[in-house]
């Protein structure tokens, strides 16, 4: 039943897309100092998972819905053209399937997190 709960709010989290840049933006900021360098003290395996699953989320989100914009208008504007029908089609198909693998991968490492006790998400 946990699992429903945290997959539940990761799509409650991916629904507020205003603030989505801001917060991806602060995530980066706050990956290291100095150029990027991971802290020393933060460097373990629960803070890779919780960087992974906190800018994953929030990138796919923001992909799947610039993709699936840009694949409607494709299909809109394509005025009965095979070609752009198509490219349509599997434009929106691979965002489609590509938001699908990084939610079972955020899935998966929450999971494992879980089992290994890494304690990502309480």
């Amino acid at each position: 039943m946990d699992i429903i709960y945290k997959i539940h709010s990761f799509f409650v989290n991916a629904v507020y897309a205003s603030s989505l840049g801001e917060e991806l933006s602060t995530q980066l900021e706050s990956l290291g100092e100095e150029g990027g360098a991971i802290k020393p003290e933060s460097a373990g395996e629960e803070w890779v998972v919780e960087k992974l699953v906190q800018i994953a989320a929030p990138l796919a989100v923001i992909s799947v819905i610039v993709l699936v914009v840009y694949a409607a208008y494709l299909l809109m504007s394509s005025q009965g053209n095979p070609d752009k029908v198509k490219e349509g089609k599997e434009i929106l198909t691979n965002a489609i399937i590509g938001f699908l693998v990084v939610l079972l991968s955020v899935v998966i490492l929450i999971i494992l997190s879980g089992s290994l006790g890494l304690d990502v998400y309480n």
